[in-house]
């Protein structure tokens, strides 16, 4: 008798984090700083009138392309060609996502069936006990008759 017992429920309740790396690619704008070129040039005048280039000093970046065009007039035209100010380079971005579970247990007690031996030794135990009360009660009887 005293080894029976009521199931009782358990709960428990747990939070777990559930973390996810996110990595994005984008293009990122980056700026070209200003480029500039310069000329310098000496120009004379030769026997017939016309304009000669003597000599000619240009200074340039790595990001500027100068053309220039002397005419027989003694026109200098000029040309600079330059890239867009803006270049879009590709970049990686990580990011971490953490998600809150609330995870909850609950924990049901069942009690297990018996097995044959102990099945067998609670029947025997009730028999053995009733015998020996109807034993005793008919010794106790005979006792008090006499």
């Amino acid at each position: 008798m005293s080894s029976c017992r009521t199931s009782r429920l358990s709960s428990s309740a747990s939070n777990e984090r559930d973390s996810v790396y996110i990595e994005i690619e984008k293009l990122v704008p980056v700026e070209i700083p200003a480029d500039s070129a310069a000329i310098r040039a000496l120009l004379e005048c030769d026997k017939n009138g016309k304009v000669v280039l003597k000599w000619l000093d240009m200074a340039n970046t790595k990001n500027v392309q100068l053309q220039f065009l002397l005419d027989s007039l003694g026109n200098l035209l000029t040309n600079f060609k330059m890239p867009p100010d803006t270049v879009y380079l590709p970049s990686k971005e990580t990011s971490l996502s953490t998600n809150k579970k609330k995870v909850e247990t609950i924990t049901v007690e069942v009690e297990r069936k018996l097995t044959k031996w102990q099945r067998f030794c609670i029947r025997f135990t009730t028999v053995i006990l009733s015998v020996a009360g109807i034993s005793l009660i008919l010794f106790v009887r005979s006792k008090f008759r006499r």
